[in-house]
């Protein structure tokens, strides 16, 4: 009896950590309508944390803190990938009904790429400044020389790279300059391979098989609105607003008019 004890505790506790995501963590607030928040590139999780306040009021808000990012251990797989993979299951596991999946910039990439693959179990998608394929104009040439840049730049040099490459992503520079300190703590592997990983992925020719209703919330800038305009075209239901005076970090440069699109779209299409 003690043998069969022993066998059914040890299988519980591998079935638990295999349902354990090993790409990133979570932290829920609040009670309600389920919605999940995805960061950007190297960024911590308390850049939602103004959304998190305006939306935990009468949602429940899973907040996603992706591995590699922000002082979090790395892993081997390709992240975007494994994040996509391992929030269905996570979805499925906490049986979660439609979460709405909100991301911003490599969070947005891998909310379209997640309501692309798994259409019948997300809800509503919100998306802040981000598209289907990130690098859909460049190079790749360029890609990979500036790859091969990220790679080269010694433990010394990484954050000083980080502090440039976000400088001008937000006119807040209280909260930029706390996520820049963040980012520079990421595992310097991890995000080169996230960011050659994201512009090698194309989710364009999947976004035909998207049936919930997208919201794409852009900076200021008609070149990117009209590109993303042109990459969202095949989604049956989606809409682009742009935010005027704002740069990438959107909802930090006008959370105002962040959240009035975020509620408008909410009400709009509410849980099912």
């Amino acid at each position: 009896m003690k043998y069969l004890i022993a066998l059914a505790i040890a299988a519980a506790t591998a079935t638990a950590h295999a349902d354990t995501p090993t790409s990133f963590g979570v932290e829920i607030h609040g009670h309600g309508r389920p919605i999940i928040l995805i960061p950007g590139l190297g960024c911590p999780p308390s850049v939602w944390d103004t959304t998190v306040a305006h939306l935990a009021v009468d949602h429940e808000v899973h907040v996603i803190a992706l591995a590699g990012f922000a002082g979090r251990p790395g892993i081997a797989a390709p992240l975007s990938a494994t994040v996509r993979a391992e929030l269905a299951a996570y979805i499925r596991g906490k049986h979660l009904d439609h979460p709405v999946i909100v991301g911003h910039s490599l969070g947005g990439f891998i909310a379209f790429w997640l309501a692309a693959s798994e259409p019948d179990l997300v809800g509503p998608t919100i998306i802040a400044d981000a598209a289907p394929n990130m690098f859909a104009q460049a190079d790749p040439r360029d890609v990979a020389a500036s790859a091969a840049h990220w790679r080269g730049l010694t433990p010394a040099q990484f954050p000083v790279a980080v502090a440039q490459y976000f400088g001008g992503m937000s006119t807040d520079r209280k909260q930029l300059d706390r996520v820049i300190a963040a980012v520079a703590r990421s595992d310097q592997r991890v995000f080169v391979e996230a960011l050659v990983e994201m512009a090698k992925t194309d989710v364009r020719p999947q976004l035909k098989a998207i049936t919930v209703p997208v919201l794409d919330i852009v900076a200021d800038g008609k070149a990117f609105y009209d590109e993303v305009s042109l990459q969202l075209a095949p989604i049956h239901e989606h809409a682009i607003v742009m935010l005027r005076n704002t740069r990438h970090f959107v909802f930090f440069d006008d959370p105002a008019g962040f959240f009035r699109e975020v509620d408008k779209f909410l009400a709009a299409h509410p849980a099912g």
